[in-house]
């Protein structure tokens, strides 16, 4: 895969650069292994502030 964020000291991720086809589910990795799933959804409407997805 491609780096498309990072992730602060408070655990807050921000990603940047993706593409529509990347809007399904994103690999959270560290320390070489898959540690969990992001599903995004279809539309994001960044006015309304910080977006929150669990990470499964």
């Amino acid at each position: 895969g491609r780096t498309a964020g990072m992730v602060g000291d408070d655990g807050l991720a921000y990603l940047t650069g993706l593409s529509g086809e990347d809007r399904r589910t994103l690999n959270v990795s560290w320390d070489g292994r898959v540690q969990c799933r992001l599903t995004l959804p279809e539309t994001v409407t960044l006015s309304r502030g910080p977006l929150l997805l669990p990470c499964r």
